[in-house]
């Protein structure tokens, strides 16, 4: 790889990377409000790197409102995003049961000079349309008949199953596709590009900024050998390396400081991991932090996969990611809003707040 675009990708790695590589840590609690797929997921087709079109296939230019049938009309409460504003979708896959349970957009608005990152929890119900149901079901009825199917860190293996636009769309990928256009659907955000990291990129990235100082809400204890999780952190301003800030973003049950067992909501989480990715900005989002351009550029190649590969989108984010840096843009964090779980055929889902 050039030098030049290294320089100008290790930006783009900063920007998107450590958000993506916050949201793939997230592995499966063994609790009532997570399912295990692993045996309906194993056929998954692997994502690849693909050319990021001006244009999809079908003739779509971005930018455009395109019309979707996934859902039954299903529509979150009101708009998150302006249509002009640049959007990242950051997804994370749960190395134990095959879902994407972290589901995260990362938004750049030149005009309101906004940074936002919108988490979507990964129970969300997606209220299929009978059309996307009937073709489910001829074509893959194990998936259909598992319960849970309808949680939105499902959905890329729906859009494989049913084979969606066959490799036509956006990103040549049933599995993004399908997700992109669902997210576009019911929160009216298009998704221009999407980043995929792995858990060590995130562990890494940490470690390579030296750590990242954040208030940790509770006392967190909690240990898991199975899957070689080992959290103990005490409550207050901490100093995290990589290991720990993974244990703060991924940790949402535990002892406090009486010795008790506690459950914490996924919200709960959620909110840790916007409040780490606010400190992080903070602390390392720099144009000071591109010398590190050689470590970056190697952490990206072993850990992120990413629509972002041609020069003319790299100088733009690159571009838009300075104009941040140099106008002090505002940064937001939100968990979509979720009222009250709802139990569905004996499934727990996170309803959307609609229209």
């Amino acid at each position: 790889m050039k030098k030049n675009k290294l320089i100008i990708l290790a930006v783009i790695c900063i920007a998107a990377g450590i958000l993506a590589g916050i949201g793939i840590s997230e592995i499966v609690w063994r609790e009532r409000f997570v399912l295990d797929f692993s045996g309906v997921f194993s056929e998954n087709p692997v994502i690849k790197n693909t050319e990021d079109p001006a244009e999809d296939q079908t003739g779509n230019k971005k930018g455009l409102k395109k019309e979707y049938s996934l859902t039954k009309d299903q529509k979150y409460y009101k708009s998150l995003v302006d249509e002009d504003d640049r959007n990242v979708l950051m997804i994370g896959e749960d190395a134990y049961s095959g879902s994407w349970d972290a589901i995260i957009i990362a938004s750049i608005s030149e005009k309101n000079k906004k940074i936002q990152v919108l988490n979507f929890p990964r129970d969300i119900y997606i209220d299929y349309s009978e059309e996307v149901l009937s073709q489910l079901r001829e074509k893959s009825p194990k998936l259909y008949e598992a319960k849970g199917f309808q949680k939105i860190n499902a959905a890329h293996t729906v859009g494989a199953r049913i084979g969606y636009k066959a490799g036509k769309g956006t990103f040549s990928n049933s599995n993004i596709d399908f997700l992109a256009d669902l997210i576009e659907e019911i929160f009216e955000i298009r998704v221009d590009d999407y980043a995929y990291v792995n858990t060590k990129g995130f562990r890494d990235i940490v470690d390579l900024f030296d750590g990242v100082t954040v208030e940790v809400p509770v006392r967190m204890k909690y240990d898991d050998p199975v899957q070689d999780l080992h959290i103990d952190l005490q409550k207050g301003k901490q100093h995290l390396n990589g290991v720990q800030a993974e244990g703060f973003v991924r940790f949402r049950q535990g002892y406090d400081d009486n010795g008790e067992f506690r459950n914490y909501s996924d919200q709960f989480r959620k909110e840790n991991q916007n409040k780490f990715l606010e400190a992080f900005f903070k602390q390392h989002i720099t144009l000071k932090n591109l010398g590190k351009i050689d470590d970056i550029g190697k952490l990206m190649n072993e850990n992120i996969r990413t629509s972002i590969q041609s020069m003319k989108t790299i100088t733009s984010y690159a571009n838009m990611l300075r104009k941040a840096l140099s106008a002090n843009y505002t940064r937001e964090s939100l968990v979509i809003e979720c009222p009250e779980p709802k139990k569905i055929d004996g499934v727990y889902f996170d309803i959307i707040r609609s229209k």
